[in-house]
């Protein structure tokens, strides 16, 4: 996989707290400019190079379900598992599951492109 997609999607789910922790430092301006690039399709580290943004958050997205040790029981019936919410033009690797009756993934929108997300059954 493209590891630029995955560090969009990264990005993409961070920026509600990023927004909120750049506003308060006065760094918001920064963050406009990193978002502008990245949708210009600047690479990812590149365009955040300076938004000192620690590693880890362009990389991951949170638990995939049936990676949590023990989940997958040998020979167990699937269950479904409500839908995946997607990023609306497959430009970035998000994938977040939305458990039946649970919370809207980052709000059922894309925030780099102010779209909303696409729902694929889970």
């Amino acid at each position: 996989m493209n590891d630029d997609r995955v560090r969009r999607a990264g990005f993409c789910s961070a920026l509600p707290w990023l927004i909120e922790d750049m506003e308060a430092a006065g760094t918001l301006a920064e963050l406009h400019s990193a978002v502008r690039a990245v949708l210009a399709e600047t690479p990812v580290l590149q365009a955040v190079a300076s938004l000192d943004i620690p590693a880890h958050v362009l990389s991951e997205l949170g638990p995939v379900r049936g990676d949590e040790p023990g989940d997958m029981i040998p020979g167990s019936m699937p269950q479904a598992a409500g839908e995946s919410y997607r990023c609306p033009d497959g430009w970035c690797s998000l994938n977040l599951v939305r458990q039946p009756g649970g919370e809207l993934p980052a709000g059922g929108r894309c925030w780099l492109r102010d779209r909303p997300l696409r729902v694929v059954e889970a």
